[in-house]
């Protein structure tokens, strides 16, 4: 019995190879996203103290300006 020869063996061996670099992507897209939606909400909380804390200052002491 011989080999089907219009099977090559390394199309394998390429397509894991491929699989592998699109799941790496993937993998560091989808860990860019939650790395950037995090600052957007730490940036929110803190802008949000920040205005607290400066109307609470005011109110204490009068306009800072």
């Amino acid at each position: 019995m011989e080999s089907d020869p219009t099977i090559d063996p390394n199309f394998f061996l390429g397509a894991g190879l491929i699989g592998l670099i699109i799941g790496v992507v993937i993998y560091l897209a989808v860990l860019a996203l939650m790395l950037w939606i995090g600052y957007l909400i730490i940036k929110a909380a803190v802008r949000n103290g920040l205005r607290e804390h400066t109307l609470w200052l005011e109110s204490r002491r009068g306009p800072l300006r």
